[in-house]
Order: structure tokens, then C-alpha cells, then sequence
């Protein structure tokens, strides 16, 4: 059983692939905060950045640091040197972004792109 949601989880169909808010996911998410009555809450800078970093984070223990997120992001990338060249890539950029974390305590990967200034 827990097989199955680990790899439901890691189904690279699921993460949205466009950089832009105007790429499919964003179209989608436009369109269901359209309805009326209703409000658009967030707003995302980058869905496949932001997934991207939930994909990295997905298996840390939260609440953490700056200092723990970022040696947790490391330690994975290290760990998954078999990856092709684009997942390294968006990999060293992630890392980058985390630098800029403050020096604080985070509660979850939501809080976490909150404070990069990825969701809005």
C-alpha cells in the first residue's frame, strides 16, 4: 500500500513542466479561479519551480531551519547522481533559491515557497 502512494507521488506526469503562470497548469488554475463568487487566494510565480521544490522537500521532517532544509536539498541531490541533466539543473537553481531563506523555522514546504516569494 505504501508503495503505491510513493510512486503516485513521484509520477512525473503530475508535475507541472511550464515555467510560466500561462503554461496548462496555469490556464487551468485561471480558469477554476474564475468562477463566480469565488476568489483566486494564490498566486504562483513559477508551478513547476514551486513543484519542483515539494518534490525535493516531500520527505523532510518539518518544522526546520534554513541550515536543515538546505543540507536535506543537498544530501538528495547528492543521492541522486543517476538523475539526466535537466532534473540537475532545476536541482542546482532550488539550491540557489534556498540560500535565500531567511534564518528562521519552517512548518512545510508551503511556508517554505511562501518565504521564497514563489506563492503569493
Amino acid at each position: 500500500m505504501e508503495e503505491s502512494r510513493t510512486s503516485k507521488r513521484e509520477n512525473p506526469d503530475q508535475i507541472p513542466q511550464d515555467d510560466d503562470t500561462q503554461g496548462k497548469t496555469g490556464r487551468v488554475v485561471s480558469e477554476q479561479a474564475g468562477v463566480q463568487g469565488q476568489r483566486k487566494e494564490v498566486n504562483v510565480e513559477s508551478y513547476s519551480k514551486v513543484a519542483a521544490i515539494g518534490q525535493i522537500l516531500k520527505d523532510m521532517d518539518f518544522p526546520a531551519d534554513k541550515n536543515r532544509i538546505i543540507s536535506f536539498a543537498r544530501q538528495l541531490q547528492q543521492q541522486s547522481s543517476r538523475a539526466d541533466n535537466k532534473n540537475i539543473e532545476n536541482r542546482e537553481d532550488i539550491l540557489s533559491a534556498l540560500q535565500n531563506l531567511r534564518e528562521r523555522e519552517y512548518k512545510n514546504v508551503s511556508d517554505v515557497t511562501t518565504a521564497l516569494g514563489m506563492v503569493y
